[in-house]
């Protein structure tokens, strides 16, 4: 074990940088005198931007950096009394359990249970010890069920829960894991949350989880980190660091949905507002509310402004679609959707419920086994998939099932050669991707060198350079921090605002309230919810069916209906907007301070 006064991990000025992309170049720094010290049985969260350094710190960890990727590496990092630099990865493995960002990189057994039983096995652990732990670990993400599935077969949120397992069977003094829930549903991202908290306080597990789920961060952690320009640039309790709500934001750091309310607030209505819980903010505004007169407030927030009529015709047709895999798991049952040109549609489920394989059906990737797609009126079984990408572009899951050419620039490039067009034409699109991913510095390098983020944004980039009719996405934000989540929607929006079909699949319900119009929820294999987001948040027989979380502003806009709130409230700036009306409608405040309403408008 760990003794008591030695910390569990300890880095003293840790620099390191990757070896040059190019044959002449200099090495990449990224990480430039970062210092830590994390004792035995914290819970330490790790925020940061995309291709800040988190993904090489935690490498750093279990040997990978520098003994796997060379480099230039200066300073020293001990776990568990271990000296990285003096320890083979073999060795530093007994004690450091590392799950990285993309789960199909450590999954290698056929079966789920003989992939979590690998590590106690190695161990030379007992057989009853190694299945209990094999039992606990499948208890702990939720896969109970899948024991004799193969992990090839499972979609990326059940392939990121079995790679959970395997660690936590291992039963490490150390455990780090690198944006472990960023393709699981809410009940599962929750789930495992909160039993690495409870892994931390009861057996004494020193736990480093890089990860931008913010909330649950504020609820969970002890600590939080936030990596900036390659050092620790925060290092507080979680109400202390998201106190910082301007550094946070210059810095591209997103906010728990109770600190941006009491931001927004703050700003618009000249009062100070600060909230780390959305408990503590139920209270400050029921009380401010119960010394104020009750003012006439309308019934439900006004509806949007009416948008042109769309085609009646569908430009996406599901009829009674049904398809199997080859192990006879039957993934769609009977499916009918028809989307129409220029909807914003989000689909939502479990892990597991089907989503991924009904939009590889959107074009041709998939045909049915029942049933039947139309695309433009077009029958999906009879035509090629090199044709319906033309109408259908696809951004997959994992960005590097879909990139493969040598350089950024000739990813982009492809699609639009492809379709035969002129090289100056070509090279425009390709101009305006890079442009506007801010991928140009990159042009040159192979993807593959990027960050998991980064290829995200190389990906959609290639697509959206083939401009097609309509756009599917499959968990496109998923691991991405607060501002380049931001500036990926962006370009999603402006997709859709040219008329032009999205579906996009997420786990985030924060797309959900701030971009979709319509939700469709798949529960194992069927269509059980296609609605409005504000219908779909009063249906709770199906959030609990299909796993999904309500967003904690929409919890407590609910909770202050009686005190005078609208209904359909779903993002912090609406309920901003909405308290600012109220407290106007009885002169608690005349305006908001200068150029506020506007600012945060724009945003």
């Amino acid at each position: 074990m760990i003794s008591p006064t030695q910390p569990a991990i300890r880095i003293d000025d840790l620099h390191y940088a990757y070896p040059s992309y190019l044959r002449e170049g200099q090495p990449v720094k990224v990480l430039r005198g970062v210092n830590l010290t994390v004792a035995a049985g914290e819970f330490v969260a790790l925020l940061g931007r995309v291709a800040s350094g988190k993904s090489t710190l935690c490498m750093a960890l279990n040997g990978l950096v520098p003994h796997a990727t060379g480099g230039v590496f200066r300073g020293q990092v001990w776990v568990a009394g271990q000296d990285t630099r003096r320890h083979p990865i073999s060795d530093l493995a007994r004690t450091v359990g590392l799950v990285f960002q993309d789960p199909e990189t450590q999954l290698t057994q056929m079966r789920v249970e003989d992939e979590i039983a690998f590590g106690p096995e190695n161990l030379g652990l007992p057989a009853d010890e190694m299945e209990a732990r094999v039992a606990w670990a499948l208890r702990a993400v939720g896969l109970e069920a899948y024991r004799d599935r193969s992990p090839l077969r499972l979609s990326g949120g059940e392939k990121q829960r079995v790679a959970i397992a395997a660690m936590l069977a291992m039963r490490p003094r150390v455990l780090v894991l690198d944006e472990p829930t960023a393709n699981l549903d809410p009940a599962g991202k929750a789930s495992v949350l909160g039993v690495l908290a409870n892994l931390a306080r009861e057996r004494r597990i020193a736990i480093l989880v890089a990860t931008q789920e913010l909330d649950r961060v504020a609820r969970h952690a002890d600590r939080v980190l936030v990596l900036h320009e390659g050092r620790i640039g925060m290092d507080a309790p979680p109400a202390d660091v998201f106190a910082q709500v301007a550094r946070l934001q210059e810095w591209g750091i997103g906010l728990p949905q109770a600190v941006e309310l009491g931001h927004l607030l703050t700003q618009r209505t000249g009062r100070p507002y600060r909230f780390d819980d959305m408990g503590q903010a139920f209270h400050i505004l029921c009380s401010e509310v119960r010394t104020a007169p009750q003012p006439s407030i309308p019934a439900a927030l006004p509806a949007p402004a009416p948008v042109p009529a769309v085609p009646a015709a569908p430009q996406i047709m599901l009829e009674e679609v049904a398809f199997s895999y080859p192990d006879g798991i039957e993934a769609l049952c009977g499916v009918n959707l028809a989307v129409r040109p220029g909807e914003f549609v989000v689909l939502l489920g479990p892990n597991g419920s089907g989503k991924t394989t009904l939009a590889k059906h959107l074009n041709g990737l998939l045909k049915p086994c029942r049933g039947r797609v139309l695309i433009d009126g077009r029958d999906t079984r009879s035509e090629r998939v090199a044709e319906l990408a033309h109408q259908v572009g696809y951004v997959f899951q994992n960005p590097d099932h879909q990139i493969f050419s040598a350089t950024v620039a000739d990813e982009i490039a492809f699609g639009p050669r492809i379709q035969n067009l002129p090289p100056d034409t070509v090279a425009q699109r390709v101009a305006a991707g890079l442009a506007r991913f801010r991928l140009s510095p990159f042009t040159d390098l192979p993807p593959a060198l990027l960050g998991s983020g980064q290829r995200r944004q190389v990906a959609l980039a290639a697509v959206l350079a083939t401009q097609p009719q309509a756009l599917v996405l499959d968990e496109p934000t998923g691991g991405l921090d607060a501002r380049s989540r931001q500036e990926l929607m962006e370009a999603v929006v402006a997709f859709n605002h040219e008329q032009r079909t999205v579906i996009l699949i997420t786990h985030d319900m924060g797309i959900v309230t701030e971009y979709a119009s319509r939700t469709v929820v798949l529960v194992s294999g069927r269509i059980v919810f296609d609605g409005a987001p504000q219908d779909l948040f009063e249906r709770t027989d199906i959030l609990q069916q299909a796993r999904l979380a309500v967003p904690p502003v929409v919890r407590l806009a609910r909770r202050l209906q009686p005190c005078g709130l609208p209904r359909g409230v779903l993002t912090c700036a609406e309920f901003a907007a909405a308290w600012q009306a109220r407290l106007r409608s009885y002169g608690a405040i005349t305006a908001a301070p200068r150029g506020e309403e506007a600012r945060n408008d724009a945003g």
